[in-house]
């Protein structure tokens, strides 16, 4: 079976591209699998960077944005989404998205308000993407993938398209299981699609030759729609078309299962989206324990609240000296992780803010520093979500945690704010502490470090719930979700 895995980012290589690569693991063994993505990228870079098998995979480049990645899975058997605030609809019989967190739809009140005063007047076709105008002659043109929504109810839909310079362009009605036909546009080509009017419909096209491959010359316009026969106005931003509010959810409908990496983000995404169909946690690499010292540790970007879920480095460090303050001796915090150009100033601030304290801060540290700091740890301390407001924002809070995961494995007792994918992963007095406050990680702290069989107790049980989330049990757990994509529906029970 030929399985497409799509991902915008992998050259990042970052924890979303290694559970993705991970997905490639787990399928690889019985079935063609493909990696797809804009930017090609050196496979056996990828499989030592991420510690990745890739046996008998291979990689397909996607030019354009990700509508090209649409029109590429119909090419697959399986195709699985993950690419992170994703909006591409699926065109395999079979697909699958990953959420890493859902991101709100969100139409203010007046927008609603208008669109439904005017609703009568609305055209029946929008277009979502890919329209442009010529900037000499003003008229419509196909910039690149085009996804165009049709209305219910209409059962036909007709676009006028031509060119001065032929070239061949693709084209389907978005469903999974589509077959994408191939057509030569030249002065004037018509193209047809037949509807069935009871839902939301969407079309989507293509020039087959896009970026540098593409003719300089080549102008492919958008001549004339046409719904059920009646010319409408589609892709020039006319008062009609703008009145059409965009179903936004739609792409969801093309996919079998969306697949969330944690119960928090799960929760969010039914909230948010109505989908939620499983979880299936990212694969955590185990770590060795090392001799255990008095060290807390805490990994994570240095990033403030601004741009995401902040790790919260600064709070730590300020919990660190109150523990200090308060006569805490013979104990060293260190604090480790990337920092972006964008991002220095906070993490100069976390600099200012240790100093004068037997504490850490390490900048993008070789990964041999790293494991041994993690051996070497006998706390790890987590803090993303501390002190948002996770009901407005929650996103911020941390949606799943492979950080914390990998500490555990190497026998560091987790003490971590009680919110996210963490509070789901430690059970608080069980493999680990939850905090709410900077004085309950305080005090929770204190009590590690002054009762040594609480400290060895946590450890052993961090360690077993560790190994609850390695690869073993990852790769397993995404062959059965592909499986159960091909097991028969049973029989509704007659009544």
């Amino acid at each position: 079976m030929k399985i497409g895995i799509y991902n915008l980012y992998w050259s990042t290589f970052g924890g979303g591209e290694q559970q993705a690569g991970g997905i490639a693991d787990a399928l690889s063994a019985e079935h063609e699998v493909e990696l797809l993505g804009p930017v090609a990228i050196d496979l056996d870079h990828f499989r030592e960077r991420l510690g990745l098998r890739l046996e008998g995979v291979t990689f397909r480049k996607i030019i354009g944005d990700e509508y090209a990645a649409s029109l590429a899975s119909a090419d697959y058997e399986v195709f699985v989404n993950h690419t992170y605030r994703s909006v591409a609809p699926n065109l395999a019989r079979h697909g699958i998205y990953f959420v890493m967190f859902p991101h709100p739809f969100v139409e203010t009140p007046m927008h609603r308000r208008v669109r439904h005063a005017a609703g009568r007047y609305a055209s029946p076709v929008r277009v979502l993407s890919g329209i442009g105008r010529d900037s000499r002659t003003r008229q419509v043109v196909v910039q690149g993938p085009t996804l165009m929504q049709v209305a219910p109810g209409v059962r036909s839909l007709r676009l006028e398209l031509s060119t001065l310079v032929d070239e061949d362009v693709d084209a389907t009605l978005v469903h999974p299981g589509a077959s994408v036909a191939r057509h030569r546009v030249g002065r004037s080509t018509t193209l047809e699609f037949e509807l069935d009017g009871t839902e939301v419909g969407h079309v989507l096209l293509s020039p087959v030759l896009l970026g540098e491959a593409r003719d300089d010359r080549a102008r492919l316009r958008l001549r004339s729609v046409h719904a059920d026969g009646v010319a409408v106005p589609a892709g020039q931003l006319s008062l009609r078309e703008r009145l059409v509010a965009a179903d936004q959810t739609a792409f969801l409908r093309s996919y079998q299962r969306v697949v969330a990496l944690s119960d928090y983000t799960r929760g969010w995404t039914r909230t948010w989206w109505g989908r939620g169909d499983a979880v299936v946690s990212p694969p955590v690499v185990m770590r060795e324990p090392g001799e255990k010292t008095n060290l807390i540790l805490s990994v994570g970007r240095f990033f403030d609240e601004r741009s995401g879920h902040s790790k919260r480095q600064l709070e730590l460090v300020r919990a660190f000296r109150t523990l200090i303050d308060g006569g805490l001796t013979g104990w060293r915090l260190v604090l480790i992780g990337g920092c972006s150009p964008a991002d220095r100033e906070y993490a100069m601030a976390v600099r200012r803010e240790a100093q004068g304290l037997p504490v850490e801060v390490r900048l993008s540290a070789p990964g041999a520093v790293l494991d041994a700091h993690v051996g070497a740890a006998s706390i790890y301390w987590h803090a993303a979500g501390f002190g948002s407001d996770l009901a407005l924002h929650p996103d911020r809070a941390e949606h799943f945690g492979i950080a914390p995961i990998e500490a555990m494995s190497a026998g560091a007792v987790p003490v971590v704010f009680g919110a996210g994918g963490p509070a789901e992963v430690v059970q608080h007095d069980v493999n680990g502490l939850h905090f709410h406050t900077i004085d309950e990680l305080v005090q929770h702290t204190l009590r590690l470090v002054s009762d040594v069989e609480l400290r060895a107790r946590l450890s052993a049980a961090a360690v077993q719930r560790a190994h609850e989330y390695d690869r073993a049990h990852f790769e397993m757990s995404v062959r059965q979700l592909v499986a159960d994509l091909f097991a028969p529906t049973p029989p509704t029970p007659s009544s």
